[in-house]
């Protein structure tokens, strides 16, 4: 009897230790879907990620897992712990072995701004590409939300993800109402090119209280005519260029004094990393364009 009743009391202990494990494995089972509706699934938060994208890395970091950040490309200059993360190529192409040397567990793409060939060869090889491309500002804060879950740090990222909306909803009861302007988003002057409603910058024009004169064309990013935006006629241009200088093709307009932007002075530059970028810092963004556009119905007395 007494050896059958410590047989029973091992089995006991055995049970409740299996029992610890499942549990255990179950609370630490990690499940999230990218923006191409994929689902990822990890028994552990990821120490290896490689991103290709610059808004990826930066997301990483503003999610708490830059620790985890093990490449990048070049442009993944922010924060500045990013500037010491190995580089894995840039916008000419990546460079597939340098992927490889580094043993990530999950690549951070975009497929509108990563080449296919190389993603697919990527894909061959095995990795995972976890598809970021944030086109609204609840995306980007979906995006923080996802990348702090894969990574182990949930709270941070929560965090700033609920500031991020808290901001915009600021900035929507303070802007939403006021008289709409018309605004042409200029994204480079050769060939002329802007963006359509189904993006982020577009996004920011809808917040700030103005109407994309170009949001219904099918395309993302639409080259047009400069007789279209003659046409058109927008209350405001606002461009980012390539870097921190006013571009100066976005004075060219004052050649077109019909124009009511250019009568009304409404030429307006954003720094690019604080407008191309779907990241929190594209709030920064958004926040200057609003105050142009005030500047704007100011002078209008609007």
């Amino acid at each position: 009897m007494r050896r059958l009743y410590w047989t029973l009391q091992c089995l006991a202990k055995i049970s409740v230790l299996l029992i610890g494990v499942v549990q255990l494995s179950l609370a630490e089972t990690i499940r999230v879907q990218d923006d191409a509706g994929e689902w990822f699934e990890f028994e552990q938060p990821l120490t290896r990620v490689v991103s290709l994208i610059p808004h990826g890395s930066e997301l990483l970091f503003a999610a708490g897992g830059g620790d985890a950040l093990v490449g990048a490309v070049e442009y993944s200059d922010y924060p500045e712990a990013a500037l010491a993360v190995p580089r894995v190529g840039g916008y000419s192409g990546i460079h597939i072995e340098h992927v490889i040397a580094l043993k990530p567990q999950l690549i951070l793409v975009w497929p509108e701004g990563n080449q296919r060939r190389e993603l697919e060869q990527l894909k061959r090889l095995g990795y995972r590409l976890f598809v970021s491309g944030p086109q609204t500002y609840d995306d980007i804060a979906r995006n923080i939300e996802r990348l702090g879950e894969l990574t182990g740090h949930r709270e941070t990222a929560s965090q700033v993800a609920n500031d991020l909306r808290e901001r915009v909803q600021l900035l929507r009861e303070r802007y939403q109402q006021q008289t709409p302007l018309t605004v042409f988003y200029q994204v480079w002057h050769q060939p002329l090119m802007t963006q359509n409603g189904n993006t982020f910058i577009s996004q920011a024009i809808s917040l700030c209280g103005g109407i994309n004169v170009y949001a219904d064309l099918p395309m993302q990013s639409p080259q047009i005519s400069l007789e279209s935006v003659l046409l058109a006629n927008p209350d405001v241009i606002v461009a980012s260029g390539m870097g921190e200088s006013r571009p100066d093709w976005l004075d060219d307009w004052r050649r077109y004094g019909q124009l009511k932007a250019v009568r009304s002075e409404s030429l307006y530059h954003i720094h690019p990393d604080l407008f191309h970028r779907p990241t929190p810092r594209f709030l920064l963004g958004t926040e200057q364009l609003c105050s142009a556009l005030q500047q704007t119905r100011k002078r209008l007395a609007l």
